[in-house]
């Protein structure tokens, strides 16, 4: 019940796990042609006129600078067959390298930044505000340009600290193969 103990992180972030998401990643790329990503289950549509979306960047995460810096962005909605490409993108011994070198991207149109191969759906954004948001910021973009992917897949979802998926042409959850890395974000 509401109200029996004071809310702690942990407890947060427990009672939050609840609430199921789907996962994406975000990236952006640098002039210098350096790229960035990181998995994001913050993603939330916010209005229709203009097209806005937001994202919930952790402070010390390696997209943070970058994705301010350049002020343009890509969302690729990820599948269930895409829970590996996921998993990296919250490792962070990946903040060094071409974060993108082994994955089949391309460069959007839009903004230059990877899109993923075999993703949902994915939308390119410049970025229309940000806002403080404690350990995180919040950024806004607004919607460039955007593509529906692969039709037949089904969704890679994150909860209860797991992936899992629904099964689209009968709409049944399936569980997930084995817990990630809780977090507010997935993301590092």
């Amino acid at each position: 019940m509401p109200g029996e103990s004071s809310p702690t992180p942990a407890h947060f972030r427990q009672v939050l796990s609840r609430l199921a998401t789907g996962v994406t990643v975000v990236a952006t790329a640098e002039p210098d042609g350096r790229r960035h990503g990181m998995t994001v289950n913050s993603l939330t549509s916010v209005s229709l006129d203009p097209l806005l979306v937001l994202f919930c960047c952790e402070r010390d995460a390696s997209l943070h600078d970058p994705v301010l810096r350049t002020g343009t962005w890509a969302v690729s909605l990820l599948s269930a067959e895409q829970e590996a490409v996921s998993r990296w993108f919250t490792n962070r011994e990946r903040r060094d390298r071409d974060q993108f070198a082994d994955l089949d991207v391309r460069a959007g149109d839009a903004t230059g930044a990877p899109l993923l191969a075999g993703a949902l759906g994915w939308l390119e954004c410049r970025t229309w505000a940000t806002y403080d948001g404690g350990d995180h910021t919040i950024v806004v973009g607004e919607v460039l340009d955007l593509a529906i992917g692969a039709d037949d897949a089904d969704p890679l979802v994150y909860f209860h600290s797991r992936y899992c998926t629904v099964d689209q042409r009968s709409g049944t959850p399936t569980s997930a193969a084995s817990p990630a890395t809780p977090s507010n974000n997935q993301a590092t």
